[in-house]
């Protein structure tokens, strides 16, 4: 099989929301759309932040350019109706800090295989 290689990779994966609830978590799972952004890119230096809502600011910017929103009926709004994943609800959803820190493991997660992964999958070491 040969790797094809494309700029921005588009994919699926599963993101937990752990929502604090009685002294527990409830444990949600919505799947989140990602495409994939150059390292060089996704973590330049941003603007000289000076206080935490700027630096929230330019976090939420961030993940935007990779989080492009969720499956279709997995977030909900008040009412229980199906959120559409446009540019301002996708703002909206990464400003809950739960969400935000959500999307930013499983974009994680997604881009870095798990531990033996490459050894399993490798050829083995020349002798």
């Amino acid at each position: 099989m040969s790797f094809l290689f494309t700029e921005n990779h588009a994919f699926d994966w599963p993101v937990m929301i752990c929502m604090p609830k009685a002294g527990g978590h409830d444990e949600i799972t919505v799947t989140g759309r990602f495409e994939t952004m150059d390292d060089v890119d996704f973590f330049a230096p941003g603007e000289d932040v000076q206080s935490m809502s700027a630096s929230i600011d330019l976090e939420i910017a961030r993940l935007m350019e990779v989080f492009k929103g969720w499956k279709e009926g997995d977030v909900l709004d008040v009412n229980s109706a199906p959120l559409p994943a446009t540019p301002d609800n996708i703002r909206r959803f990464l400003g809950s800090r739960p969400a935000r820190l959500a999307v930013t493991a499983a974009y994680s997660e997604a881009l870095s295989p798990k531990k033996g992964y490459r050894a399993k999958n490798s050829a083995p070491p020349p002798s």
